[in-house]
C-alpha cells in the first residue's frame, strides 16, 4: 500500500461550501498519467498534449463546385469558348489551354492557369463548346490551400475533452493516435442494511438500491472507468473487506449511505483500520450535508449521503471537479438560466435544487421539477440540471437570474419542454416571465 497522505482532520459546525469544495480539489496531488490511443478511442477522454495542424486544409487549390475552370481575364461574356480537359476528384491537376475552358467536378484540384470556376447551371454547353453568359471574378467557386485550416495553426488545445467534433479534424489531419490522460478508475460502493439489487425480491422495510446504478452511468458519462461493488452488508468486517479490494488499481474510491456515526455507519472505522486517512465533514449545503473525504493508500476516498438527490448533488459538486482536476480539464461553465420559481429562503447554506430547463426566444429558464425531498427519485424524470443557489443568497424570485449546472453537455437533453428548440442560446438580460 502507498504511504499515507494526511487529509484534514474533522470539523464543527458546518464548512462553507466552497472550503469543503477547496480541500477535496486539494486531495488530487497529481494528475492521471498519459497514453497514446487510436483516434476512433478517444471520445471522452481527456487531451494531455496540444495538436498542432501539420497539413492545410485544404491541401490544394480546389472547385467547390461542379462547373468549368476558367482564366476570367481571358474570357469575353457571351463567347463560346472550347472545352479543353477534365479533372474529376482524386486526380491530379489538369492545365487549362489559354482561352479555353477545363471540366471540373467538386472537390477535384483547380487545373493550373486557372483563377475561377463558374457553376455548370449558368452555362449553356453544346458539344465541347460552352457558351458563357457572364464572366467569373477570380475566386469565384474556388476553396484555396489553407483557407480552413493552415500547417502550424493550434487546432485543440491540452485538457480538451475529446467529442466526435474533434474527431473530425483530427481525421481530417490524418492523424491515427493522440496522447490522452489515462481514465480515472473508480470503484463505487453502496452500502445499507435495507438495500437490495434490482432483480431481487423484496422483504418488508427494504428498498432497491438506485444510488450505484445512477452513479455508474453518470461517472461513465463523465470519462470514468467506474467498477462498481455488490451493495455491502452493514457490518465492520464486510466494509471493511470491500474497502481493501476496492483500493487495488483504483484512483477514486466513492461510497454512499454509512459515513455518519450511526450504529450501522461502519465506513469510518473501516477506513481507518486499513491505514485510511478521513475526515468526515458537515457542509453547509442542501441536499447533502455529510461528506466523507480524505485518502485510503493511493486512492482518494469520497463519502456521499444515502439519498438520491443528496448523491447526486454531492457528485456535481465534489466529485465532477476533483476529476477535472485529476485530467486536467476545466470544469464545465455554468450557464445563466432565470428562475422560474419563486422561493423563500434563509442566506447560508449553498442549494442545489433540481430544475427543468426550458427555452422561451432567446432565454433559458429554470423551472422546479418537483417537490423538495433529497429522496425522492420522480423529480429526476424531468429535471436537466441543478440551479445552483450560493450560500449568500436570499429570496429568489421570478426572472431572477441564477447559475445552472445542466445534467447534459449541452443543458438541453429530450426531457425539455415540447416544442422547444433544444440548443442553447446565447442568455441576455432583458427576459421576462
Amino acid at each position: 500500500m502507498n504511504a499515507i497522505v494526511p487529509a484534514f482532520g474533522c470539523t464543527s459546525g458546518n464548512l462553507a461550501f466552497e472550503d469543503a469544495l477547496d480541500r477535496v480539489l486539494g486531495l488530487a496531488d497529481g494528475r492521471l498519467p498519459v497514453e497514446r490511443v487510436a483516434v476512433a478511442d478517444c471520445i471522452g477522454r481527456v487531451l494531455a498534449e496540444p495538436v498542432t495542424a501539420r497539413l492545410d486544409l485544404p491541401g490544394f487549390d480546389q472547385s467547390a463546385m461542379d462547373g468549368y475552370a476558367v482564366r476570367s481575364a481571358a474570357l469575353i461574356p457571351g463567347a463560346m469558348v472550347p472545352m479543353t480537359g477534365r479533372t474529376t476528384a482524386g486526380e491530379a491537376p489538369g492545365h487549362l489551354l489559354p482561352g479555353g475552358t477545363h471540366r471540373i467536378l467538386t472537390g477535384a484540384p483547380l487545373p493550373a492557369g486557372a483563377d475561377a470556376v463558374i457553376a455548370q447551371e449558368y452555362v449553356h454547353r453544346n458539344g465541347d463548346l460552352i457558351h458563357l453568359t457572364a464572366v467569373p471574378p477570380p475566386g469565384t467557386n474556388v476553396r484555396r490551400r489553407g483557407e480552413d485550416i493552415a500547417v502550424g495553426a493550434e487546432l485543440i488545445w491540452a485538457g480538451t475533452r475529446l467529442d466526435w467534433r474533434h474527431v473530425t479534424v483530427l481525421a481530417g489531419q490524418g492523424i491515427a493516435t493522440v496522447a490522452v490522460r489515462r481514465r480515472p478508475r473508480i470503484a463505487l460502493l453502496s452500502s445499507g442494511r435495507e438495500l437490495r439489487s434490482a432483480g431481487t425480491r423484496l422483504a418488508t422495510g427494504q428498498i432497491h438500491d438506485s444510488n450505484l446504478p445512477m452513479l455508474t452511468a453518470l461517472l461513465t458519462a463523465w470519462g470514468a472507468s467506474v467498477r462498481p461493488a455488490p451493495v455491502v452488508a452493514d457490518d465492520a468486517a464486510s466494509m471493511q473487506a470491500t474497502l481493501r479490494a476496492a483500493t487495488a488499481d483504483t484512483d477514486l474510491v466513492v461510497t454512499t449511505a454509512g459515513i455518519s456515526v450511526g450504529d450501522e455507519d461502519h465506513v469510518r472505522a473501516a477506513l481507518h483500520a486499513l491505514g485510511g486517512d478521513l475526515a468526515v465533514l458537515k457542509v453547509a449545503m442542501k441536499p447533502g450535508k455529510p461528506l466523507a473525504a480524505g485518502r485510503l493508500g493511493g486512492a482518494v476516498f469520497i463519502g456521499l449521503p444515502g439519498n438520491p438527490q443528496a448523491a447526486l448533488a454531492g457528485a456535481f459538486a465534489f466529485i465532477r471537479p476533483l476529476l477535472a482536476r485529476l485530467g486536467g480539464s476545466a470544469v464545465p461553465v455554468p450557464l445563466r438560466g432565470h428562475a422560474g420559481f419563486d422561493l423563500h429562503r434563509r442566506p447560508g447554506r449553498a442549494e442545489f435544487i433540481a430544475t427543468r430547463l426550458t427555452q422561451r426566444g432567446a432565454c433559458i429558464w429554470a423551472e422546479r421539477a418537483g417537490p423538495d425531498g433529497s429522496g425522492r427519485l420522480a423529480p429526476l424524470l424531468v429535471a436537466t440540471g441543478f440551479a445552483f443557489l450560493p450560500a449568500s443568497t436570499t429570496d429568489v424570485r421570478q426572472g431572477d437570474l441564477l447559475p445552472i449546472l445542466p445534467f447534459m453537455p449541452n443543458g438541453m437533453p429530450g426531457g425539455i419542454a415540447r416544442g422547444t428548440p433544444s440548443g442553447i442560446m446565447p442568455e441576455t438580460e432583458s427576459c421576462h416571465a
